[in-house]
């Protein structure tokens, strides 16, 4: 499992004077990009052969708000679905440990001809522990 902590800022409170639903898929996003980078890849490339990932499915299910200057934690694990399909599962608390959202993205990756292509290795290790 991988994680990340934020703080809230004024730009992430909506109208209703909560986190805005943008703002936590910017965390989430913040959380996956944060995640390759430490493992010396990016979005656009992660494999070293250019295999870059698409978004191909995003849920997302609210359980508390959020508010202006809290600490959240993005925790995020893997789960292989099929050698073509990985699912990035995530659970976002806030102060100690309550659950604020859950949300699940299906990640597909694309050779650089924009051909769907199977999970690198590398991230189907990590999703099988």
């Amino acid at each position: 499992m991988y994680q990340e902590q934020y703080f809230l800022t004024i730009r992430d409170i909506n109208y209703g004077n909560h986190m805005d639903h943008l703002a936590l898929l910017n965390y989430l996003h913040e959380t996956r990009v944060r995640f390759l980078r430490k493992s010396g890849y990016s979005e656009i490339d992660v494999d070293g052969l250019g295999t870059g990932l698409v978004v191909a499915e995003l849920q997302c299910n609210y359980r508390k708000e959020c508010f202006y200057g809290e600490k959240i934690t993005v925790k995020m694990n893997l789960e292989l679905l099929s050698p073509m399909k990985l699912r990035l599962n995530y659970q976002v608390t806030k102060n100690e440990g309550e659950v604020a959202a859950n949300a699940i993205i299906r990640l597909a990756f694309l050779d650089r001809n924009k051909k769907v292509v199977v999970v690198p290795q590398w991230l189907q290790n990590l999703a099988k522990g």
